[in-house]
């Protein structure tokens, strides 16, 4: 008898668990592609200690603005550059929003291409072809147009430019696949892909973009979704964003 009351009882508590588990709210996140690594290593570790499923849709950060603003439904949005964000709560879609990490612009170019490019300069009086995100539908694409106008040589850098990508990541695989022999892409990407990849020096003042979190207005689980938004903004889901190569946010000297 008291065998079958604890039978009972185990049998009881794992019901428990498995019905909290599939009543858990699920969540709808749009996230910049070429914040990929980190997202999935964060919402892996979210997802296992809560039991909230997460269904993240990728793209660049005006692709996923885009598709926001037509459909008008998700939880988070999470893009490269805080001006994305800023533009949503401009329209009042905004509930809360938490900056991260940098996400900085580099100049890479490849290493058996590299020869005696030492800088932008160089690279401007070299015969190499370059890539360039698209200003309107990536974070990068903005603040690498900013980099080649601070080089000095922004017009004959932008004549080798042959292509524009929609994304940072496809960006990258033309870049590692051979198409193009330089490109704007973002440090992290730059950093796993030294043994490749050669980082030339950015011009001092090019702006960095900081990525940013943002719980949406249209949540149909706003506890939820702050519980996430939270997630990522503690110290363990800014350190995996650190982990995949992104800076830490400088610091505002606070005034006297």
């Amino acid at each position: 008898m008291l065998f079958n009351r604890m039978r009972l009882a185990v049998l009881a508590t794992l019901l428990t668990v498995a019905a909290s588990a599939s009543y858990a709210d699920p969540l709808h996140l749009y996230a910049g592609a070429g914040l990929r690594l980190p997202v999935e290593d964060i919402i892996t570790q979210f997802e296992a200690n809560t039991g909230h499923k997460v269904t993240v849709e990728y793209g660049g950060s005006g692709q996923i603005l885009t598709r926001y603003q037509l459909t008008n439904e998700g939880d988070l949005f999470l893009p490269g550059s805080a001006d994305y964000v800023e533009k949503l709560s401009k329209e009042g879609k905004i509930t809360a929003s938490y900056p991260l990490v940098r996400h900085t612009a580099v100049m890479a170019v490849r290493r058996d291409k590299a020869g005696d490019i030492k800088d932008l300069a160089d690279l401007a009086n070299s015969p190499l072809r370059l890539g360039m995100g698209d200003a309107k539908a990536i974070a990068l694409g903005a603040s690498g147009e900013k980099m080649l106008e601070m080089s000095g040589h922004g017009e004959q850098l932008r004549a080798k430019v042959i292509v524009r990508a929609a994304t940072i990541k496809q960006l990258l695989m033309y870049l590692l696949n051979g198409d193009v022999d330089a490109a704007v892409i973002g440090r992290s990407d730059a950093v796993k892909n030294a043994q490749t990849l050669v980082i030339l020096p950015t011009p001092a003042g090019v702006p960095e973009d900081e990525v940013t979190i943002a719980v949406l207005k249209t949540s149909h689980s706003p506890a939820a979704a702050q519980q996430l938004a939270d997630y990522f903004a503690s110290e363990k889901g800014i350190a995996t964003f650190t982990a995949h190569g992104f800076l830490p946010l400088v610091k505002q000297d606070k005034a006297l």
